[in-house]
């Protein structure tokens, strides 16, 4: 028999759970999976927000990055009125409720983390997407926390790799913090050959009602299905989140360095647009950000370490989390959670063949000034990955803590 799945116990699958899981129809009993679109207009208003929109069928190497993107801006309305026939994809992305909307409207009122055992979560830790047929996030690694997503309206693909995936490609430019992005082009990719190699990824597809947990470090690739498509997601930190802090301050140091010796057009194409004003920051602000991210960092390690010495021989046992339980058990008990399952290369290929067959099927390819500037700065952008990876950014940060001590 199915056992319910209580709030605390899904808290604990969010905090500890180390693989992507699907909680089917979890949260169809929210009002919000209930609205139809004269429900969202109605919510939504006349307000005009901005859409970054794309050419449905653009294909290329490189990913469809925020840059290349035109901003129209438009009402909830006008947009599910365009959506459908649209050539361009159109995606209201990446927004932070409160800063959208006004505080008593009523959309906000209905948001509520309670279910996923975080009964102080709502509208306030909240990030809304909206988003047409073909819009989408090129493959990223988020650097800090994991994440909750629950779908609300339409139907959203992810692809999904562990965080160690090799053939990735991992890059820093475009710069943004808190995001590692992928130089592999998972929409309508012109050369299929680069997904070869990939391998242990998972799929799935989001219906309204159905809740997903990213956990920390997961690349992913997500993208609209549907021509209309509603989302909201909640970020929330992890215990790693300290150290990580210091690993982008020191990163974003290095880029803002580089950027300050350029052209502003030329600095911009290394940065993703809400990063314009990386290369006019003052780089002593910027060394503050390092000394108190560095700070936190310290006194953390410093307060496990007496915790860890004060610590007695009590026998008590630590409560059991996640980890120390039995997941393939938890799974068995409860049917609405699933774990997406793998795709093969050969598969995801096959997948992303569909995507241009799907968008790309005029046979237009791209133009050389639709390549991405950023192939004229090649040395450069080779400089800020090889200084940015992971690796060195370690080095050097392990280095600036044993000379701090």
């Amino acid at each position: 028999m199915t056992e319910t799945l209580s709030s605390d116990l899904v808290r604990k699958i969010t905090e500890n759970v180390t693989v992507p899981l699907v909680f089917r129809n979890f949260i169809s009993d929210w009002p919000l999976c209930r609205w139809d679109m004269e429900k969202w207009c109605s919510a939504l208003g006349n307000k005009e927000v901005p859409f970054r929109c794309l050419r449905k069928h653009l294909v290329s190497d490189e990913p469809c990055w925020e840059r290349k993107c035109e901003v129209k801006s438009m009402t909830f309305k006008e947009f599910i009125t365009q959506s459908p026939t649209s050539e361009q994809w159109m995606y209201f992305d990446y927004k932070h409720l409160p800063q959208w909307f006004d505080e008593h409207a009523e959309f906000l009122k209905e948001v509520s983390w309670h279910k996923f055992g975080y009964p102080d979560k709502g509208a306030a830790d909240s990030t809304l997407w909206i988003g047409s047929s073909g819009a989408h996030t090129p493959a990223h690694q988020d650097t800090y926390g994991y994440n909750i997503v629950a779908q609300l309206y339409g139907k959203k693909r992810w692809i999904l790799f562990p965080p160690e995936s090799g053939g990735m490609k991992p890059t820093r430019v475009p710069y943004e913090e808190s995001s590692i992005y992928s130089e592999l082009n998972f929409y309508c990719p012109n050369n299929m050959e680069a997904f070869n190699g990939l391998s242990r990824g998972r799929t799935v597809e989001l219906c309204a009602g159905d809740a997903l947990v990213v956990p920390r470090g997961w690349w992913h690739y997500v993208q609209n299905v549907d021509s209309v498509n509603i989302t909201l997601n909640m970020w929330l930190p992890h215990e790693k989140d300290n150290s990580t802090r210091v690993s982008e301050a020191l990163t974003k140091i290095m880029v803002a360095q580089v950027c300050k010796d350029l052209p502003q057009d030329t600095a911009k194409l290394l940065v993703n647009p809400n990063e314009d004003d990386l290369s006019d920051t003052p780089l002593a602000v910027l060394f503050l950000q390092l000394e108190s991210v560095t700070k936190s960092y310290l006194d953390s390690r410093r307060k496990l370490r007496r915790i860890k010495r004060q610590r007695t021989c009590d026998d008590e046992a630590n409560p059991p989390d996640i980890e120390t339980l039995d997941l393939q058990a938890v799974l068995k008990d409860h049917k609405n959670l699933e774990v997406p399952p793998t795709v093969s290369a050969e598969e995801l290929i096959n997948l992303l063949k569909r995507n241009v067959r799907d968008f790309a099927n005029t046979g237009v390819s791209f133009d050389e000034d639709e390549i991405d500037g950023t192939r004229s700065l090649c040395l450069t952008k080779a400089i800020i990955d090889a200084f940015s990876d992971n690796n060195v950014i370690e080095l050097v940060k392990q280095n600036l803590f044993s000379r701090l001590k």
